[in-house]
């Protein structure tokens, strides 16, 4: 049952029209590795890996109360297959594929409010070595950690009712931090 914020017990949810920064929950990575167990089941054999990244995955650093889960797939996977897997006991439903800008959006939740966000990508795709090397740079340099902190907040502000702004926005500050230098990808 979700409290008067749209937030389950754990602390997770947030409307998929808002955009809100939480304290980082020392639960997160830990929900974060069950959800990654439950997707690598729904996926079986289809999964090669299942990543928690994102905000939530990185001590310290305040995020929006959703938990962002990458799954890797081999690159012939199909959609549909995909999918089934993930649709088909109802845990999650299909929100659309954002190519190279993020692969299959999978969702988690209670109507509008979003408590899981799964991308489901090619293991040779952009996206994929994307989201692992940003992975990596969030844990490992702490400068970037607080340039993109800083850049959180500010964005948060400025499209506190907008999230595609908000996303298109910090998308920007990504490509910028990544491009200033990456370590190598955590796997894992």
């Amino acid at each position: 049952m979700n409290d008067d914020t749209g937030r389950g017990p754990d602390g997770l949810g947030l409307d998929k029209s808002e955009v809100r920064l939480s304290p980082h929950n020392p639960d997160w990575p830990a929900l974060g590795e069950g959800e990654c167990a439950a997707v690598a089941a729904l996926l079986h054999d289809i999964a090669e890996v299942v990543v928690h990244v994102g905000s939530t995955a990185v001590p310290g650093l305040e995020a929006k109360p959703i938990l962002d889960i990458v799954a890797a797939v081999d690159d012939q996977v199909t959609i549909d297959d995909v999918v089934t897997r993930l649709c088909g006991d109802g845990t999650y439903a299909y929100d659309g594929d954002r190519r190279e800008d993020g692969g299959l959006l999978f969702v988690r939740g209670d109507g509008a409010v979003r408590s899981v966000h799964v991308h489901v990508v090619g293991k040779s795709s952009r996206a994929w070595l994307s989201y692992l090397q940003f992975h990596a740079l969030l844990l490992d340099d702490a400068g970037a950690r607080e340039r993109y902190q800083s850049a959180k907040r500010e964005l948060a502000r400025t499209f506190a009712g907008d999230r595609q702004g908000y996303t298109t926005a910090k998308s920007a500050v990504v490509e910028e931090l990544l491009a200033n230098g990456c370590p190598p990808p955590h796997v894992g």
